[in-house]
């Protein structure tokens, strides 16, 4: 289902830019591609969500940059609002290719990757976990790969940067107390409610993007493929990848349904109006985060770090 959904936000997109393009004085000064960050980017989104996306144009002469710069924000503009339109609400981080911060040339991305990498801090980590999903959309393909392969060499030439993507890997262990109880917001608006998407769902999204980057593998993005991949890479391991893969797929299942239901995101579950069955699926669901964290942190050191 997923699959089909992401084609249609794809096709979506891509109509809204072509439509946006038709509306510019001017064709592109430059080639350009448009990303699709998050969980879009890992075609992950099976609910109208807010939009992630990202604008990369080809490295121009500095005498032509602020205009080719200026040309396209005014057509990211364009494009965000038509998304808009018809349902991708706006990011609320402004996390879209309309904000000057991303809409950047090749260069300008490559350094950015860089320093996220090489200088990790809380937030660089942040933004490296949403934007390393990146996914072309439009445009392109060569500045996207060229992109991809950078983001690589920085990898392989500060490795460490793996050990503080783990540390964040761990940073929501499994969601049960010590009694087996489900762990849930202790106030704010959800008070009471699971957070499906912070505490089960990206716990195994962050652990195959770990994974399948320690391995230098490209064009795996979905959770569902690096699992798939990672079997075959590591045989060992097989069972516990088939695990993730099967609770991946519940709790996408459960979030779907609740989003459905309640008309919004699913991502906060009112754990009364599961019944008992439900209640024990949910939490079979949460063996394997514990399981792949494990393998993490041992992998990468992590306790010394801790």
């Amino acid at each position: 289902v997923s699959k089909i959904i992401s084609a249609i936000n794809d096709t979506l997109t891509q109509k809204a830019i072509e439509l946006s393009m038709m509306e510019m004085k001017d064709q592109p000064p430059a080639a350009f591609g448009w990303l699709s960050l998050g969980s879009q980017g890992r075609k992950e989104q099976l609910l109208l969500t807010d939009q992630d996306n990202a604008l990369i144009f080809e490295d121009v002469q500095k005498d032509k940059y602020n205009e080719v710069k200026e040309y396209f924000l005014e057509l990211a503009k364009k494009i965000t609002e038509k998304l808009n339109a018809i349902g991708y609400e706006y990011c609320p981080a402004d996390m879209m290719g309309s904000n000057p911060k991303w809409c950047l040339s090749l260069s300008e991305w490559k350094k950015q990757f860089n320093n996220w990498i090489t200088k990790p801090d809380e937030d660089k980590i942040l933004l490296s976990t949403i934007f390393f999903d990146f996914n072309l959309v439009y445009g392109s393909k060569e500045l996207s790969d060229e992109l991809a392969e950078s983001i690589f060499r920085s990898i392989g030439s500060y490795e460490i940067f793996l050990n503080f993507l783990g540390l964040n890997a761990l940073k929501n262990p499994p969601p049960l107390s010590f009694f087996r109880q489900f762990l849930v917001e202790h106030s704010g608006e959800h008070k009471d409610q699971f957070d499906i998407k912070a505490r089960a769902l990206m716990p195994l999204v962050d652990a195959a993007r770990l994974l399948i980057l320690s391995h230098s593998i490209k064009d795996f993005n979905n959770t569902i493929l690096r699992y798939e991949k990672l079997m075959q890479l590591e045989p060992q391991n097989k069972d516990l990848f088939e695990s993730c893969i099967s609770a991946f797929k519940v709790l996408l299942r459960f979030r779907t349904e609740q989003g459905l239901k309640n008309n919004d995101s699913g991502r906060f579950i009112d754990l009364q109006s599961l019944n008992k069955s439900d209640r024990l699926k949910l939490k079979g669901a949460f063996k394997p985060i514990k399981d792949i964290q494990e393998l993490i942190q041992v992998r990468f050191n992590l306790s010394q770090m801790m």
